[in-house]
């Protein structure tokens, strides 16, 4: 890609501290019980890989760290330095190694890990299609066959049907201003965030595609990845497409290409 939104992407900058600061409940208890349900799916397939389980897109470790008390190596791999630094810095035992990549381009040889995870939508974020496919391509690439992949997204459907265009709220005593559009042409959920006013104010922006469940399925079985089972949120409850908030796929590789 050689657009100027790709030589600075909205990613680059987004996730760091204000994106810490603007979603508090993201803590380590929410992280518990999702990387428990993860864990508790992934365990049969990541001894079949010496890496045990990567947590793609790690953000600061929260459930790398539960992840690697399973007794299986777990490593990170975000993009962003400053969320890399907070995960570093938990020192937790037994401690996760964490690694700077971009997941289309995954710094690991084929077939070394038993098992990925993908959590919370961190997906979708690139200008070309094609990039996202290429994700889960090297997805494919660094699971040892017969491994597992988990995937985190939200119910597309749902989101929008609820999408609330203007939100304003206070954090940690900063005034915030959230817009969210969804762009037709090219099946973008855009959010524009301004935290502060006057001179003080600074605006990202998050822009995530929207995928459909039989095209997330689709773009697995082209990485060799065969869909085994969904849920529609961490407690384990059957994806509904009306009502679930999220869509939580796990996929084995080694399915026809």
């Amino acid at each position: 890609m050689s657009t100027s939104d790709d030589r600075d992407p909205w990613y680059a900058s987004w996730f760091g501290e204000e994106y810490l600061a603007l979603y508090p409940n993201r803590d380590d208890l929410e992280a518990a019980r999702q990387a428990q349900f993860a864990y508790g799916l992934l365990s049969p397939y990541a001894a079949k890989g010496k890496g045990g389980i990567l947590d793609l897109a790690c953000g600061t470790g929260r459930h790398a760290v539960v992840l690697s008390r399973g007794g299986f190596p777990v490593t990170g791999v975000d993009l962003s330095a400053p969320l890399l630094s907070r995960a570093r810095a938990r020192r937790a035992e037994p401690d996760a190694g964490f690694v700077r990549a971009d997941m289309r381009r995954l710094p690991f040889g084929s077939g070394s890990f038993g098992a990925v995870v993908n959590f919370f939508t961190s997906f979708g974020y690139f200008d070309d299609p094609a990039d996202d496919l290429h994700v889960v391509a090297e997805v494919g690439r660094v699971l040892a066959t017969g491994g597992a992949f988990l995937s985190d997204v939200f119910n597309s459907p749902r989101v929008l049907a609820t999408l609330v265009s203007h939100e304003e709220k206070t954090v940690a005593g900063e005034r915030v201003s959230i817009r969210r559009r969804f762009d037709a042409g090219t099946r973008r959920l855009e959010k524009e965030i301004t935290m502060g006013s006057g001179s003080a104010a600074r605006t990202f922006r998050e822009r995530v595609r929207v995928y459909l469940r039989d095209e997330l399925e689709s773009i697995h079985r082209s990485a060799g990845l065969r869909v085994v089972a969904s849920f529609g949120d961490f407690d384990g409850s059957p994806f509904d497409v009306r009502r679930s908030p999220r869509l939580i796929l796990l996929a084995v590789s080694g399915g026809s290409r």
